[in-house]
C-alpha cells in the first residue's frame, strides 16, 4: 500500500499552460491559456491557504504509509509551520480537522482498492495537449482491482467543486493511466477520480472506462488542446471558465457578454409610447424574469472581479481611473492587542459584570458596548487608554467623494523607510 519512499521538498508546484488546474478553462474557452500566460500571476490569502493545507497534508499521509521516519515528519512539519505562519494562525481546530479527514479518505480508499499510493505525483498527459502535465494530490493504482484513482484536495470553503465529468480530475487520471499503462493496452480498465473538499463536508467521486477516457482524450482533449496552445480559439465566457481566470475582470468578451446580454434579449421598442392600459408591454413578465435569474450570478461575479481590478490598479500599482480616487474607508476602535484589558479595566475600578458581556461563557465587551455600558465620561477616564484605532482600509470611490485622497504606495514607502 505504500509507495517509494522520497525526500519532501515543500516548493510551489510547477504549472503547464496546458494546465489540469485550468482545464476547465482551455478547454471551452482556448484562447484564455495563452491570454493568461502573458498576465502575472495572482497571489491571494486563499491561494496560501491551499498551498499550506496541500502541504500538511502531505506530510501527514507520507508519515502514515511509511514514506517517512518520524524525525522527518516531525521536523518537515515545523519547518511548514514556519513557512505558512501566516496562513495557519488563522484556522481552528476544524481547519485541521480537514485535514485529517483528507488524509484517512485517501488512506481508506487505498486499503479498499490495496493501491499504491503515490503522493503529490506528477502526471504527464502531453501525447494528447502540447506539453501537458499536472500533480495529483493522491494518485491510487489498484493493480489487482484494474484500477486507477486520483483523489484531489480542495481546501476552499467558498465555492463547491463538483467531481462530475471533472476536467482537472479526468486529467490526473489520464496521466495516471499513461504513466502506469504506456502502450494504452488498457490493464486498468476503470478509471476512478474523487474531489474531497472537506471544509464543506463534500466527498464527490465519478468513474469512466479506459476506452471512454481514452475517446475523450481524442475527440475533446486534443482538438481543444491545439487550438489553445497556438492562442486560437473563439473566446466563450462563462461561470466555470471564467471563475479563477486571471482574465476575468478585463476580458471584452466577457464584460459585451454580461453588459449587452440584457440590453440584447430585453429592451424593447424605444418610441412604444406610454399606455397604461399596455402596462404589461414596459414590465419584464415573468417568463423573462426567469430568463435573466440565471445570469445574475455571472454578472454580479464579473462586477465584483472588475471592481477588485480597479482598486488594486489604484492601490498597488499607482495607476489612475479618470473620475474616482482611493480614500480611506472607516476607521474602527479596538482594545489594545498588547494590554491586558481585564487587569486594567479591574484596577481602573470596573466591575466584572460591567467588562463581560452575557451569555457565559464570559467575553469582553466590545469597545463600542463598554462606552454605553460606562457612559462616555466614564469611558474617557477608565478605558480609553486602552482603546487603539485601526486605519481604514483603502477604497476606491467616486472623486465627488468628501473625503480626501489618499496615496496609498506613498504611505508604504513611507512606512518601510520609517
Amino acid at each position: 500500500m505504500t509507495g517509494r519512499p522520497v525526500d519532501i521538498e515543500i516548493v510551489p508546484r510547477a504549472h503547464a499552460i496546458l494546465s489540469a488546474s485550468s482545464a476547465e478553462r482551455w478547454l471551452t474557452c482556448t484562447p484564455s491559456a495563452r491570454i493568461e500566460e502573458a498576465l502575472a500571476d495572482e497571489e491571494s490569502a486563499y491561494a496560501t491557504d491551499g498551498t499550506a493545507a496541500h502541504a500538511f497534508s502531505e506530510l501527514r499521509l507520507r508519515y502514515k504509509l511509511g514514506q517517512t521516519s518520524k524525525a522527518e515528519y516531525v521536523a518537515a512539519y515545523e519547518a511548514a509551520k514556519t513557512l505558512f505562519a501566516e496562513a495557519i494562525e488563522a484556522w481552528e481546530a476544524s481547519d485541521w480537522d480537514a485535514i485529517n479527514s483528507y488524509v484517512e479518505y485517501v488512506l481508506d480508499e487505498a486499503k479498499r482498492l490495496d493501491a499504491e499510493v503515490h503522493i503529490e505525483q506528477r502526471v504527464d498527459y502531453s501525447r494528447y495537449a502540447e506539453g501537458g502535465f499536472g500533480t495529483s494530490d493522491a494518485l491510487l493504482i489498484g493493480r489487482k482491482q484494474g484500477i486507477v484513482k486520483s483523489i484531489d484536495l480542495k481546501f476552499g470553503k467558498g465555492v463547491p467543486v463538483d467531481a462530475k465529468d471533472n476536467a482537472q480530475a479526468k486529467l490526473y487520471a489520464l496521466g495516471g493511466v499513461l504513466m502506469f499503462d504506456p502502450t494504452l493496452a488498457g490493464q486498468f480498465p476503470t478509471i476512478e477520480w474523487a474531489i474531497h473538499q472537506p471544509r464543506l463536508n463534500y466527498v464527490g467521486t465519478d468513474t469512466t472506462s479506459f476506452d471512454a477516457l481514452i475517446a475523450w482524450a481524442e475527440d475533446v482533449v486534443k482538438p481543444a488542446a491545439r487550438l489553445a496552445w497556438e492562442g486560437k480559439g473563439v473566446k466563450v465566457p462563462s461561470e466555470k471558465a471564467c471563475r479563477f481566470c486571471k482574465a476575468r475582470a478585463t476580458c471584452r468578451e466577457r464584460a459585451a457578454e454580461n453588459v449587452n446580454v440584457a440590453r440584447r434579449d430585453f429592451v424593447g421598442d424605444p418610441d412604444l409610447r406610454f399606455d397604461a392600459k399596455k402596462l404589461d408591454e414596459h414590465l419584464m413578465g415573468m417568463d423573462e424574469v426567469a430568463r435573466i435569474l440565471p445570469q445574475l450570478d455571472e454578472w454580479m461575479a464579473w462586477a465584483r472581479a472588475l471592481q477588485e481590478y480597479a482598486l488594486s490598479s489604484v492601490r498597488d500599482r499607482g495607476q489612475t481611473i479618470e473620475g474616482y480616487k482611493l480614500v480611506r474607508g472607516r476607521t474602527t476602535r479596538q482594545w489594545n492587542p498588547s494590554a491586558d484589558v481585564v487587569a486594567e479595566l479591574r484596577a481602573a475600578g470596573v466591575d466584572d459584570s460591567v467588562i463581560y458581556e452575557d451569555p457565559k461563557p464570559p467575553a469582553v465587551r466590545s469597545v463600542a458596548q463598554m462606552e454605553k455600558k460606562l457612559g462616555k465620561a466614564q469611558f474617557i477616564e477608565k478605558a480609553q487608554p486602552l482603546v487603539v484605532q485601526s486605519q481604514g482600509t483603502p477604497t476606491l470611490v467616486s472623486e465627488t467623494d468628501p473625503r480626501p485622497a489618499i496615496d496609498a504606495a506613498a504611505e508604504a514607502r513611507k512606512a518601510f523607510e520609517g
